[in-house]
Order: structure tokens, then C-alpha cells, then sequence
């Protein structure tokens, strides 16, 4: 049916830096060029000193097997800079981990299945480090499934049989000690941790308890007791952070839950390394309260720590004689100084605080002197000057990728050139794509906007963008649909059109409030027009579908019919004509497809074109699986990725029906579909488009386009141009042969044809 060909494309980041949650670094303890970091989703990173930038070490993880996007840990040999060991897995709760290795400092690596679960997006995934390498043996403290360790790099593994607890934080090997941390799990009766710290004197044959600070019991807690964090050592201490589990954290997977809800009673205790043996205690908590303690790290006397989940900010703080005193070096905005180089995280966005969350690791540079880096939620931070009187940290992201990005927009005319939905930022509107843009979903005020889900425009009036957006943390933003007239500019939110219903009413409030999806918007061609479909959870029930004919200062109750003229149920989500302004599409949850000749008011459900698949479209966020794209100056006209392949439906007026045809063979498949410029020099919306998408073609997963309805298809990426899950796509308007990229994992990504 087709003829397959390559086209060799180069991709670059749209820059946004960050983004998302920093888990740990790496570094060597010999070569000063080697240091590493790893993400909960991004995978692992390595920095490169030249370009002072991160280096992505997973652009080849595609879809199929997602595991590398998620490391638990990493591990390095002494022996060898360019040796990487690194754990992971990826959110099937039933499937085992996997390691990799590479020999040649993360620019390839070997795979090996591991025999136990692991999930570098799990709560605990900011505590310590659960590989460990001394030259010989690769030791691995699992999350849910005790000890392990392999005399062989990793080809076999054995579990530590000799090991009381299951559920581990961290594993270090000191001076031939074999250290520990747990969770406590096994050991304490209902409600309450047991032992948190164990050390082995022989290899892993015997473990002992390790006396830790004193048993604290939390109001409202579901577990009780401290949980050992993170472990660092000098030449004459070792140093753990311990942390509770406050009464708001939440008890998933059995585990401590230090990077969601809340901490409390943390502790930083110091003992004394008598040669090969641990001996005394101190408590040396810098300050306590109803926080937690997580970053720990000690160099020749100068010893660093961080609280966790402290409300108010969170604060860093430095000791110069081993932890006998300490000396606060960051605190919120208060104490040291912040230079903020990304725009979404400067403290006009964030109700006039820092956006610094989830502190768990802090690293002195044992290379260069007077370099700190922490690791944050949304990236990382350096000072270069960590002994100054003020302490000046800058956030330090060129090149790390992170963020979530939901869906993507290249709009036909206007100011802005791609229209960015993303997890937990937002949204950015970039008028160029090769510069940072300021924040771009923001309220008059500079309050943020989060998870922004859906946007829409009419062609003819491109910088009349409508937006479902969820209202921030701090709940000085609300959510619900917000719209810019002047190209992204600025933002006012519409009012909630309560009183409709009370079931309705209920859905609205829930919408309003902190972090809670606001559904999908689509904006008819007259630009008047807006068909709402606000969320419960994820789901675009058909029952509370809205419709507004007055640019959304008032909306009325949608109507969607079934073929045989009663209510439809389950679920639609609605998408508008671009040249006809009253016609509007629905697509539901198995396959069904919806027409409205009203602009919204009612709609009425169609056949199918025969062999039209039964996919979902009826979730806020499915675009990894299914999108649907609405062609410029044809009216009716659409291309569709329908997980099992690539659709062209024509909606016929004159005769009321839907006529489609496949463009891809029946076994290939489709996931995400963007329409661009057919041709260079051409206009978009009066000339054949060209077509992007991903799938599987002739058995090969990768990204794909085609310039004449699938008679010709062209391969537009390599093994190593992956960039995982992704989410969606579309194509540029304006740049022949350019289109963007929407990753799961990997940030914003556009290509080239080279």
C-alpha cells in the first residue's frame, strides 16, 4: 500500500529547563569530569564541564520499554570514570526492574533484567542511593523486596538472605562495612516502624542494628517512627538523616513517602568511624521542628544538609567543624540569595516565594572547591561560592529536559508559534523556538497557572486562544478556562457558569480548586462559540458537556444524542470545524463520532466509516494513544491516529456522513498525528498537508511523515531519536518539513529535516 523511505532530521529542545523532580547526583571520586544526576521520569544525566550543560542519556528509549526513563539509582566504579551502573523500572506494578551498564560513560549501554520490582517514580524515590559498587561486588537495595547483590556485574543476581527488612532506602559500603538504611517495615507492630539502620561486619553474612536518635512518635501519623534517609562519611564520621512521616504524607506501596506529603521530627545524627567499626552517636540536628532531614553530605570537615517538606521553605544549612554548629545558607527567600535564570521559577510566578520543593540530595564538588549543586522538583541549583558570607545559588538546567508535556499546538497565523499544554508549569507560548520564553500562563498578578490540558483558536483570529487550566498550589490562581486575546500575552479566567445544575455545580467547585483538571475546550470559527467539556478526574462525560455562544460569559447545557435520539452516555471529547462555524465534532470513548450543525447546542451521533476502530478519545489527556487533528480551509476534513493505524475522515454536510479511509497498512499503527506545511513556499491551509505521526510502520515503531495521504511515507528518526513516551505531535505552519514533539519524559522537542 505505501513505499517506505528515510529522511535523515535533526532534533533540538525548545528550551525550557527543568521541570521536573531531580532524584540524586553522582560524582566520581577521582575524575573531576565525570558527575552524573538522576530523575524520577527523565532518566539519568550526565553534565559536561565544556558546555556547562546536561547531557540526556536516554534519547534512544522509545515507548515499547519505558523502564530507563525512571532510575532509582545509579553506581559508580573508583577504578573506572566511564563505568555507570544504573537501576530502573517504569509503573507496571508487576514487572521487575532493569539494569544497565555502560563502559563508556553513558553513551551506550547493556540491558539485564533484574528479579525484583523497582520503580524510580515511586514515593521514597528521593531517598539514598540503592546501588553500590566496591570494586568487586554491586550491591542492591531493593524498594519492596529486601538485599541484593551480584559478584558479576549484574549477569547474576542473589538475594541477601541474611537481611531483616524488605523495604530499603539506601546501601553504602565504608570501609568494608556494608550499610543499610530501611523502612522499618518488618519488625514494629501495627502503625509503628521498628529499626531503621543496619550495618554488616562480614560481608552481608550478619547484620546489626545501628543505634539511631530516639523513637518519635507523630500525631496523626500512619506510620510511626524514623525512617534512615541518606548516609555520607568523612575521615572521622559517619553521617544519617532520618525523617517521620507527618500526618499528611500518604501510606502508598507500604513505603515512606518522603517526596509527597509531608515529613516531621527529622534528624541528622553523627558517628564516630572506629577504623572498620561505627561507634557513638550524637544527635547534631542543626534545628528541629515538623520537618524532615533528607540531603546529607560530608567533605573533610565541612559537613551539608537540607530540610525536607519544611512549610515555609525549605532551608540548607552548612557546618565547617563536622556538624558541632552549623550555619544557615538558604532559607525561602530570607536567608542567602536566589538568581533565578528560568522564568517559571521566579518568585512572581510563585506567590511571591521560591519554587523550591521535594530538597532531597545535596553534593559538594570533591573536585572543585567551594561548588555545591541541590536537587529540587523542578531541577537543580549550584553555588560556586558555598563558604561566602551569602550564599548566592542559581538554578543550573541547560540541557536537562524534563518536563511533562501534555499536548502541542503549531497555530496557523498569529503571534505565537507553538502552544505548549505541560504538567505542573502550565503552558509557554514561543514566538521563537530556539529562546527561553517568560512565563506564559500567568494571571494578571504573575500567579502561575498549572497543568494546562487543552487550547484552541478560530484560524481567523489566531491570538484568541482558550485554555483549561488547573489552579495552582498555593490557590491564588483558580481553575477553569482561561483566555487570551492578545497572542498569550495575558490571561483573564472566565467566571464558572454555576446554577446550571446542582450535579453540575458540584463538578464546577471541585474544578476551582487547587491542582484539579479542568477538562477540554474547543473554539468554533467564529470565535464566538465555545464547547466546554469539564473533567471528573480525567473522564469528558457527554452529561456535562457546556456550550457558550458569547465567548464564554454565559453557557447552557449541551445535548448529545445517541443514534436513536436518547441521551448518549459515556464519554466525548469535542473538537470544531476551522472554516464552518457552526459545525462541531465529537469523538467518544469506543469509537463513536458525534456531529453538531449548531455550534455546539446539540449533537448527534453518526455511523462510522466501515472499519473505523473502537478508540477512546474520551479522556482529558489520551493523546499518547489516540489525536485527532482538524485541517485548516477544508471544511469537515480530519486525520486521525487511532492507535491501531492512521484515518483521513471527510464529514460530508450535504449528505450528513462521515467517509473515511485508512492510510496505513492494517497491522501498522498510529498514536499521535500533526498537520504542517505541505510544501515549501506553500500556504498551509490551501494545499495538501503534509501529515506527521508516530507508530509502527512495516513492524518498526518511530516517527514518521507522509505527503500524500499515505501513498508515500518518510522514516524521520534513528534508534537514537526516541525521546520516550510521547505524547503528542504537530506539524509547523510556516517551516516546511518542521514539527514538534511532546514528550512524556524529554521535554519539547522540534525536528529538522537535516
Amino acid at each position: 500500500m505505501h513505499e517506505v523511505t528515510k529522511v535523515t532530521y535533526m532534533y533540538r529542545h525548545l528550551p525550557i529547563g527543568g521541570g521536573g523532580y531531580v532524584t540524586g547526583f553522582f560524582f566520581h571520586p577521582t575524575d573531576q569530569n565525570t558527575f552524573y544526576c538522576r530523575t524520577d521520569i527523565g532518566g539519568m544525566y550526565r553534565f559536561d564541564y565544556e558546555k556547562q550543560a546536561w547531557i540526556s542519556l536516554i534519547d534512544h528509549v522509545n515507548h515499547e520499554d519505558l523502564r530507563e526513563a525512571c532510575p532509582i539509582s545509579a553506581a559508580l566504579d573508583k577504578a573506572d570514570p566511564d563505568k555507570l551502573f544504573v537501576a530502573s523500572g517504569a509503573w507496571k506494578r508487576d514487572s521487575n526492574g532493569l539494569l544497565t551498564v555502560s563502559e563508556d560513560g553513558g553513551k551506550t549501554f547493556v540491558k539485564k533484567e533484574l528479579p525484583f520490582f523497582v520503580h524510580g517514580n515511586l514515593h521514597g524515590r528521593g531517598a539514598g542511593e540503592r546501588l553500590c559498587y566496591d570494586g568487586k561486588r554491586l550491591w542492591m537495595a531493593s524498594q519492596l523486596d529486601g538485599l541484593w547483590y551480584s559478584d558479576d556485574e549484574g549477569d547474576t543476581v542473589r538475594k541477601c538472605e541474611a537481611f531483616p527488612e524488605t523495604a530499603c532506602t539506601f546501601v553504602s559500603v565504608i570501609h568494608g562495612m556494608v550499610l543499610v538504611g530501611t523502612e522499618g517495615l518488618e519488625q514494629g507492630k501495627e502503625g509503628e516502624r521498628s529499626h531503621s539502620l543496619y550495618v554488616s561486619y562480614d560481608s552481608g553474612h550478619s547484620f546489626s542494628r545501628v543505634e539511631q536518635p530516639q523513637y518519635v512518635f507523630v500525631e496523626g501519623s500512619k506510620k510511626h517512627g524514623l525512617v534512615a534517609q541518606r548516609c555520607s562519611f568523612d575521615e572521622e564520621y559517619l553521617y544519617v538523616s532520618y525523617s517521620a512521616n507527618g500526618p499528611r504524607s500518604q501510606n502508598i506501596d507500604r513505603g515512606y513517602t518522603c517526596d509527597c506529603g509531608d515529613c516531621s521530627c527529622g534528624r541528622i545524627a553523627r558517628y564516630r568511624l572506629r577504623g572498620s567499626v561505627i561507634g557513638e552517636m550524637e544527635d547534631i540536628t542543626p534545628e528541629k521542628g515538623d520537618w524532615g532531614y533528607s540531603a546529607i553530605d560530608a567533605r573533610h570537615g565541612l559537613v551539608i544538609c537540607a530540610t525536607i517538606n519544611r512549610r515555609g521553605g525549605d532551608g540548607v544549612y552548612l557546618s565547617k567543624d563536622h556538624g558541632s554548629t552549623w550555619k544557615c545558607v538558604l532559607h525561602d527567600l530570607d536567608v542567602g540569595q536566589m538568581a533565578f535564570r528560568l522564568s517559571y521559577m521566579k518568585p512572581c510566578y510563585n506567590g511571591g516565594r521560591n519554587l523550591i520543593h521535594w530538597l532531597t540530595d545535596v553534593k559538594m564538588d570533591p573536585h572543585r572547591k567551594g561548588v555545591a549543586w541541590f536537587n529540587t522538583g523542578t531541577g537543580v541549583f549550584r553555588t560556586c561560592k558555598l563558604t561566602d558570607e551569602t550564599v548566592v545559588w542559581e538554578d543550573w538546567c541547560d540541557g536537562m529536559e524534563e518536563t511533562v508535556h501534555i499536548n502541542v499546538h503549531a497555530p496557523y497565523g498569529g503571534r505565537v508559534k507553538v502552544l505548549d499544554m505541560i504538567g505542573d508549569l502550565g503552558g509557554f507560548a514561543f514566538t521563537d523556538v530556539d529562546r527561553h520564553c517568560e512565563n506564559s500562563f500567568a494571571d494578571a498578578d504573575g500567579n502561575r497557572y498549572i497543568t494546562c490540558l487543552s487550547c484552541a483558536w478560530p484560524d481567523k483570529d489566531p491570538d484568541h486562544i482558550v485554555v483549561t487550566a488547573r489552579g495552582n498550589w498555593t490557590g491564588k490562581t483558580k481553575g477553569g478556562l482561561i483566555v487570551s486575546r492578545d497572542g498569550a500575552r495575558t490571561w483573564n479566567r472566565l467566571p464558572m457558569p454555576m446554577g446550571l445544575s446542582d450535579d453540575m455545580d458540584v463538578l464546577l467547585q471541585r474544578i476551582s480548586g487547587v491542582n484539579t483538571n479542568a477538562g477540554w475546550v474547543t473554539v468554533c470559527a467564529d470565535g464566538k462559540s465555545y464547547v466546554w467539556a469539564p473533567s471528573e478526574r480525567i473522564f469528558l462525560y457527554t452529561r456535562y458537556l457546556l456550550v457558550s455562544h458569547d465567548e464564554g460569559k454565559t453557557f447552557a447545557r449541551s445535548r448529545v444524542l445517541n443514534k436513536k435520539g436518547k441521551p448518549a452516555e459515556g464519554m466525548m471529547k469535542p473538537l470544531a470545524d476551522r472554516c464552518d462555524e457552526k459545525l462541531v465534532f465529537g469523538f467518544g470513548d469506543k469509537g463513536e463520532l458525534y456531529v453538531s450543525l449548531d455550534g455546539g447546542d446539540t449533537f448527534r451521533e453518526k455511523n462510522a466509516p466501515d472499519g473505523f476502530p473502537t478508540a477512546n478519545f474520551g479522556l482529558v489527556d489520551c493523546a499518547d494513544q489516540t489525536e485527532v487533528r482538524i485541517c485548516s480551509g477544508e471544511t469537515g476534513v480530519m486525520y486521525i491516529a487511532t492507535g491501531e493505524g492512521l484515518w483521513k475522515l471527510v464529514y460530508e454536510k450535504e449528505n450528513d456522513t462521515f467517509t473515511g479511509e485508512r492510510l496505513t497498512n492494517p497491522e501498522d499503527k498510529a498514536f499521535c498525528v500533526g498537520l504542517g506545511l505541505g510544501k515549501a513556499g506553500g500556504d498551509y491551509a490551501k494545499e495538501q498537508k503534509m501529515v506527521y505521526f508516530t507508530g509502527v510502520i512495516d513492524g518498526e515503531y518511530g516517527f514518521y511523515r507522509t505527503p500524500d495521504d499515505g501513498r508515500t511515507i518518510h522514516r524521520i528518526n534513528e534508534w537514537n531519536q526516541m525521546y520516550g513516551r510521547i505524547h503528542s505531535v504537530d506539524g509547523d505552519k510556516e517551516t516546511f518539513g518542521r514539527f514538534y514533539i511532546a514528550t512524556g519524559s524529554s521535554g519539547l522537542l522540534y525536528g529538522d529535516q537535516a
